[in-house]
């Protein structure tokens, strides 16, 4: 049907699809790189990332975390295996951030390796700050993932799990 619905009323994949790109267009804005370029890009909501499965433990945990379980600036050395989970994330999310022109492989877009270095640190970091946004907007007394003495203790993904 040219509607978007199947028979029974229920959107199609495709029409499903499509709202949810007419809804990433919406929130988009234009955003000048440091290469010169121009981009049009919109924020992943962090709700987005948590359900994706995209956020790395160390900051689901952070987000997760009640500060009165550890001492006040207590820090452990972030492992090699947390660094590529968060180099990992960097790229999902300039990926997930830009709408146009299309980061990929195919026709048409442009391999996220022939991105200047410089222009992908910009946009990670554009898109970052809907994360520490949303941190701000936390109600008084809950945990806030940005405070600098906040120490996210070793266990921390699976206490969450466990419950």
């Amino acid at each position: 049907m040219s509607d978007g619905r199947k028979q029974n009323g229920i959107a199609t994949p495709d029409a499903w699809r499509a709202a949810s790109q007419a809804s990433r267009t919406e929130r988009a804005e234009r955003l000048r790189l440091p290469s010169g370029a121009t981009i049009l890009a919109a924020r992943p909501a962090p709700l987005e990332w948590i359900l994706a499965g995209r956020l790395p433990q160390r900051l689901l945990g952070a987000a997760l975390d009640d500060s009165s379980a550890s001492p006040a600036g207590a820090e452990r050395e972030i492992s090699r295996e947390e660094i590529l989970d968060l180099a990992r994330f960097a790229a999902q999310l300039v990926v997930a951030s830009v709408i146009e022109p299309r980061i990929g492989t195919g026709p048409g877009e442009i391999a996220l390796e022939e991105i200047p270095v410089e222009d992908r640190a910009f946009i990670f970091e554009w898109a970052c700050r809907a994360l520490s946004e949303a941190s701000d907007d936390m109600p008084s007394g809950a945990p806030n993932p940005n405070q600098e003495d906040h120490a996210i203790p070793a266990n921390g993904i699976e206490r969450f799990r466990s419950k």
